[in-house]
């Protein structure tokens, strides 16, 4: 009896056996078809695992017969489940994972270069922020200055310390040199930069994309220093959000943001009241924070004409009133020879955005582009007592139109176009003798290619000529290498040539108030012009299902031949080209950990920006030579979202020569989710950093802060909470 008990043992354990099988795949990313090293692919409902070699080769043992359920995952990808009858009726060659865009490492398509290429396949080296928008929302809804502040190698400048106006810096240059486009329209600059990114709200965009470095060959002049292309959501499914945000130093905002789309059609609504009192933090009797009150309104429309035609209409209307200054004068006091200083914008801006596209077939397409921006202005200044009010107030016209050409053949991708640029100031006459209206018109030709040589070289060219009526035309140039060594290791290097065109709308005019600042003398004064690069290399290490390692490290140079100075004589003011150059030089590191339901961001830019004119060498004016940001995040999903930040900048030389201490400032943001509701607190400036616990900020002639440069926070600690409602 016993020997049959041995014989049944021997042939079950033998059954058993044979009943074991053996899965073998490789493991590739389903748009570039590289193979993914340090995938996962595991049983469902057991322990049994492995992980895809360096050749994405994948081999899984011990599966019993039957249907099995296998489970494929990688950072940044979407977790795929499949079903498979054992044993296999035919070997598995290959399983596809697809990016995921709501992680960190996902397929993002960029806008800005036209091409449309992802982030990971684009030769031209872009930053993407689309996670970031919705926390920008949190802390600041009424613009998106706080979005940019937080980015690496960015600087947001203010421009006046009593109406809180401010320009975007890239890379220690000026504000003018950066071109900010909303959905590839040129709609800011001129007399509405100092007010751009005061006026653009965050809540309705779904992603920002930055390109540092020369870009004019993208968009036309403007582009010197970069540009950032603001891109809004679409009516791609339902939502209505309410969000209410308070601040303990007098913010009051109240948002909407709607969106459908039915089978032919689809809209987008935001509206949006922000309010702000006057706050003054050091008690000096003049506002650090100005009066505010801002509407605005962006509505957009979305005709799905056919498979192959679509058409989107969208505008924008904003109205706002900003005043500070002597406090004395804002709680309705009589001007004395005491209290007199004041300033305060009034603004309206309308523009319309068209975009007509139409496929003629899969690799061909046509699209139209067309926009108006009707920007009405006025700045007024009480200087000194005895002056009185200075105003300075005009309207701005500008349009847009572009057709281009889209061609693609496997992966290259040919775009060209013309487009035509219109831009008439009119000074509204009022105080000065001579009226300094600017108008322009720019008719521009480009072309854009974009090609692999093989799976590991991507190139992308481009060439603008730009004829600028009645002065010049500017030729330019443009290239990007990519260079995929691995499908973690990456460089990219490229340059280009850009120029901007000779205005008075410019920080320097800002601070005078225009206030005796001559027009432009076209015998005499050309384009700014200027030619640069940088190059990266970018590394990203999956460290499991849960953890991954973002770094890259860039390097840059721009130089700018002849560029705009006011000059001064006597009390009248007149921009010319210096004699000599502007370089600007340096490094960013970027560096991303993600650990579970934590994410490490650091960021440090090293910038040297330098002026040469007439054989003298001095520093480009409010720009540290060192800036470190970071931030750490907690995420629950739809439970928790916390979050600390910090930044530090190095020293600035301020334009009497005078060197500013470093300093830090730290904040933090808690949002916490229930059902529909967010509920969310937000922190910055931990510590009260001010500019005024350091120096006054009253300065000559005037004993106003008039003149006063603007390096460090003047607000100080900043409390504000809310509460976000998805209806």
């Amino acid at each position: 009896m016993t020997k049959y008990i041995i014989i049944f043992l021997m042939l079950f354990s033998t059954q058993k056996a044979f009943s074991q099988n053996t899965f073998k795949t490789i493991i590739k990313d389903s748009l570039t078809n590289e193979t993914l090293i340090g995938a996962n692919a595991s049983l469902k409902g057991t322990s049994n695992g492995a992980v895809s070699n360096e050749k994405g080769e994948i081999i899984l043992s011990n599966i019993p017969n039957g249907k099995q359920i296998i489970r494929f995952s990688y950072v940044g990808y979407k977790t795929a489940e499949q079903e498979f009858e054992f044993p296999l009726s035919q070997p598995i060659e290959t399983i596809f994972l697809s990016s995921n865009t709501e992680n960190h490492l996902g397929e993002v398509i960029v806008q800005g270069t036209r091409s449309n290429r992802s982030i990971a396949k684009i030769p031209t080296r872009v930053e993407v922020l689309t996670e970031e928008i919705d926390e920008a929302a949190t802390m600041d809804p009424s613009k998106i200055a706080h979005l940019l502040t937080h980015s690496t190698g960015i600087q947001v400048q203010q421009t006046s310390a009593t109406s809180n106006t401010a320009n975007v810096r890239i890379q220690g240059l000026d504000g003018r040199y950066t071109q900010i486009l909303k959905d590839g329209f040129p709609l800011y600059g001129g007399f509405s930069g100092s007010l751009s990114i005061m006026q653009i709200p965050p809540l309705d965009l779904r992603q920002i994309e930055y390109i540092k470095g020369g870009a004019s060959t993208l968009y036309g002049g403007g582009a010197i220093s970069g540009l950032i292309n603001i891109i809004s959501k679409e009516p791609t499914r339902e939502e209505t959000i309410l969000h209410l945000n308070g601040s303990h130093i007098g913010a009051f905002d109240v948002n909407m943001f709607t969106s459908k789309k039915y089978e032919k059609i689809g809209f987008t609504l935001l509206a949006q009241r922000n309010a702000h009192k006057a706050f003054d933090a050091d008690k000096d009797g003049f506002t650090d924070m100005p009066e505010l009150e801002k509407f605005n309104f962006n509505p957009k429309l979305v005709f799905y004409i056919s498979n192959k035609t679509n058409l989107s209409l969208a505008g924008t209307f904003t109205t706002e009133k900003r005043q500070g200054g002597d406090t004395k004068l804002l709680d309705n006091e009589t001007i004395s020879a005491t209290h007199f200083y004041n300033e305060k914008n009034e603004v309206s801006r309308i523009t319309t955005q068209t975009k007509l596209s139409h496929k003629f077939t899969e690799n061909q397409t046509f699209e139209f582009r067309n926009s108006f921006n009707v920007f009405d202005r006025s700045l007024l200044i009480t200087p000194t007592f005895l002056e009185g009010e200075y105003k300075f107030a005009g309207k701005q016209l500008s349009s847009f139109s572009e057709l281009s050409y889209s061609f693609k053949k496997n992966k290259n991708v040919l775009i060209t176009g013309l487009n035509f640029y219109t831009d008439d100031f009119k000074e509204t006459p009022l105080q000065s003798a001579n009226l300094r209206n600017e108008d322009r018109k720019t008719l521009g030709a480009f072309a854009n290619y974009t090609f692999d040589l093989g799976e590991k070289v991507s190139i992308e060219s481009g060439l603008r000529g730009d004829y600028v009526f009645k002065d010049k035309f500017f030729l330019l140039p443009r290239v990007s290498a990519l260079f995929k060594w691995t499908n973690r290791l990456t460089t990219r290097i490229g340059g280009g040539m850009g120029y901007r065109n000779a205005s008075i709308f410019n920080q320097e005019s800002e601070i005078l108030g225009y206030k005796n600042v001559f027009a432009i003398n076209r015998n005499n004064t050309k384009a700014e012009q200027s030619y640069g690069g940088n190059a990266d290399i970018g590394y990203k290490l999956p460290l499991g299902e849960k953890m991954f390692i973002n770094f890259n490290q860039m390097f840059f140079y721009t130089y700018l031949d002849n560029p705009l100075v006011l000059q001064s004589n006597g009390s009248n003011y007149e921009f010319a080209n210096a004699n000599g150059y502007t370089k600007s030089m340096g490094a960013e590191t970027f560096f991303k950990f993600g650990f579970y339901d934590f994410v490490l961001f650091v960021g440090y830019t090293y910038t040297d920006a330098t002026n040469h004119f007439s054989g003298n060498k001095s520093n480009v004016t409010l720009t540290p030579k060192h800036s470190l940001k970071g931030d750490l995040l907690y995420a629950l999903p739809r439970k928790w979202r916390i979050g600390v930040d910090y930044e530090l900048k190095s020293s600035q030389t301020l334009s009497n020569g005078n060197q500013t201490p470093s300093f830090w400032t730290y904040g933090a943001v808690v949002e916490h989710y229930y059902k529909n509701f967010t509920f969310f607190g937000n922190v910055e400036n931990v510590f009260d950093y001010r500019q005024t616990k350091q120096e006054s900020l009253l300065s000559t002639p005037n004993n106003t802060p008039q003149f006063t440069e603007v390096w460090a926070p003047l607000d100080g600690f900043v409390f504000n909470f809310g509460l976000k409602i998805k209806l």
